[in-house]
């Protein structure tokens, strides 16, 4: 009985599990398949469909529990997927996946069907910007402190421009899908464009500055490609519109140079001079004199227009020579200029200059009125004229045209004895015109023609002597203004020169004449500057129709450091008496050093040699200097 017992046991056991796993697998068959029906072969072999996933077909009026419970009807049942797509998104990836490999030999391309006669051509669908577009700007680069990449810039409107093509916008009459042209299009296709509509140039913004790539130089003067806005700045040539701008932070050029003081829209830089120096020959007399020491007192103010346009610029400049031993020689001097620049149009602008300019003769001139030792003080002489002038632009044609006047007043001359000299009958006005062509060859290199009138009118037509006083000038130049590679710049020129006197013994002046004003930049530290000059000035002296003047000169300045420059410089010239044999040979030679303590200081230091000889007798002379000073500017 015992026996029976735990065999009847064991047996229920055993059915107790097999009946528990075979619900499980029942309730897992009616989850993942589908039921048997009549027409199903259990048995077949579906075979091989694929590397993927199959999903097993679902039948249409069955839908299998989702889970345990839901087939044991403990809740509502899930809606069945629809066909062809399967329950998870997962699931439904790695079905498209599994078509994906199997489409090379299941799917077949589809024939396109005929179109009906008025369908038209179908309308093109619509631009979208592709994220892989090939352009020419730099890939954006990542922030390296945060690792954020910049903003991208907004998409363009369907109705922005690239490339100068316009698409065209499908017709929205009917709905139909037909192309219709805008506005723009038609015009373009009447002109034979052919759908290509030429780009529209944007007008100048009021705002941006107009730039004639050239700048106004003291003397009044153009120096051709001197852009205002920085060398690297891109100006678009047709409208003046400024395209990019130069954002790099450019070096100072002169860290010593003063940075001056701003008042209202100007910007005035003052300085004062102080200097000691002492002259072995003070009146420059053959026999040598005695020597003397001077004190030298400089001050000059400048002041510039801080502009959009126009501009205005004025300097002030005064030097007084006080000689210890030899008070005869004492003279002041006085330089003011004022220059101004209207802007007319982008093309035309108005240049003025006033100058008034006030000195004496050298103690060694020829225009003495008597010996230097005889005379109690050097006569002054005042220079008061203007320049009025009107330039225009016409494509790389540049014309120039310039109207001169100057007022030339001798003061007297009084001797050692007291007896005074009158000097009225130097008194003279001198009229002048200069017209110049220029072309712009290459950015860098701007030849031209010029001629000039000058006509001197005194206020005595005839002199003490006798004789006609007057002349009329005529001048023809041809040269070039140039920078080549900014190492080399200025302006060289040629020419011929006439002077026609009114005394009919004296005879005309004819001479060639050369002009220039070159500044060669070696290194960043050693500058070469040449300057040469030609020209006939009046002549007081008896029996001379004018002095033929060449003056050439050479200057190298060398910074040892920054703070410390060094100059030398030699200078020649060639003066010819027209109507007699004098002539004259003068030569100066100095050395020069600066010593810049700061923005507002500096120490100065010169020695200077003059030397004349002439042909004529007792005229030679020479004459040592020595300058030491102190200069403060702001």
């Amino acid at each position: 009985m015992g026996h029976i017992a735990r065999k009847m046991l064991g047996v229920g056991a055993l059915a107790l599990v097999l009946g528990g796993t075979g619900w499980s697998a029942h309730a897992q068959r009616l989850r993942t398949g589908t039921p048997p029906t009549a027409t199903d072969d259990v048995g077949r072999d579906n075979g091989w469909q694929g590397i993927g996933p199959v999903d097993p077909p679902i039948a249409d009026t069955f839908s299998a529990p989702a889970s345990d419970a839901e087939a044991a009807g403990l809740r509502p049942a899930v809606p069945p997927a629809p066909p062809g797509e399967s329950r998870t998104l997962g699931a439904q990836r790695d079905r498209i996946r599994a078509e994906a490999r199997r489409s090379p030999w299941s799917a077949r391309p589809e024939r396109p069907g005929a179109l009906p006669p008025d369908a038209g051509v179908a309308a093109p669908p619509p631009a979208t910007p592709s994220s892989l577009r090939p352009s020419s700007r730099p890939a954006p680069m990542a922030n390296r402190r945060t690792g954020r990449l910049p903003p991208r810039p907004a998409a363009p409107a369907s109705t922005t421009r690239q490339g100068g093509l316009r698409t065209l916008a499908p017709a929205a009459a009917g709905g139909s899908t037909a192309l219709g042209p805008s506005r723009e299009d038609a015009r373009a296709l009447d002109r034979g464009v052919r759908g290509v509509a030429p780009p529209v140039q944007p007008r100048r913004p009021v705002g941006v500055p107009i730039v004639t790539e050239r700048s106004q130089l003291p003397s009044g003067r153009v120096l051709p490609n001197a852009n205002p806005l920085g060398r690297n700045t891109v100006i678009d040539p047709r409208t003046g519109e400024v395209v990019s701008y130069d954002r790099r932070i450019q070096p100072e050029a002169d860290p010593f140079a003063p940075t001056g003081m701003r008042l209202g829209s100007f910007i005035v830089t003052p300085t004062v001079d102080a200097t000691l120096g002492y002259d072995s020959n003070p009146r420059r007399l053959s026999s040598g004199g005695s020597g003397s020491l001077f004190t030298q007192s400089y001050g000059e103010v400048q002041a510039r227009s801080d502009w959009s346009r126009h501009e205005l610029t004025a300097r002030l400049r005064g030097t007084y020579s006080a000689y210890f031993s030899d008070p005869g020689v004492n003279r002041p001097e006085v330089n003011a200029v004022v220059t101004g620049r209207v802007d007319v149009s982008r093309d035309t602008r108005l240049e003025s200059e006033a100058r008034y300019l006030l000195n004496t003769n050298s103690p060694g001139s020829s225009n003495l009125p008597s010996s230097p030792d005889g005379l109690r003080n050097l006569p002054l002489i005042h220079q008061t004229g203007g320049t009025l002038g009107v330039v225009q632009d016409i494509g790389r044609l540049q014309l120039s045209l310039r109207g001169t006047f100057d007022r030339y007043v001798y003061a007297d001359a009084v001797t050692n004895a007291g007896t005074v000299l009158p000097q009225g009958e130097r008194n003279y006005n001198a009229v002048g015109a200069r017209l110049r062509a220029s072309y712009e060859l290459t950015p860098g290199l701007r030849p031209f023609v010029e001629a000039a009138i000058d006509q001197r009118r005194f206020d005595q037509r005839v002199s003490s002597g006798g004789t006609l006083q007057g002349s009329t000038a005529t001048t023809y130049r041809v040269g070039s203004t140039f920078e080549l590679t900014r190492l080399l710049t200025g302006e060289i020129s040629a020419g011929y020169l006439v002077r026609d006197n009114l005394e009919p013994t004296f005879g005309d002046i004819a001479v060639p004449v050369f002009d220039a004003s070159l500044v060669w930049t070696a290194t960043a530290l050693t500058t070469v500057r040449l300057n040469a000059k030609s020209a006939i000035d009046e002549s007081f002296t008896t029996g001379a129709s004018g002095i033929e003047r060449r003056d050439v000169s050479v200057e190298l300045e060398h910074a040892f450091r920054r703070w410390l420059v060094g100059t030398a410089k030699l200078a020649y010239g060639h003066d010819t008496y027209r109507g007699t044999s004098r002539v004259d040979q003068r030569t100066v030679a100095s050395l020069s050093l600066i010593y810049r303590a700061s923005r507002n200081l500096q120490i100065r230091g010169e020695m200077r040699r003059e030397t004349l000889q002439s042909n004529e007798a007792g005229q030679s002379y020479s004459a040592n200097v020595v300058l030491f000073g102190v200069r403060l500017q702001r």
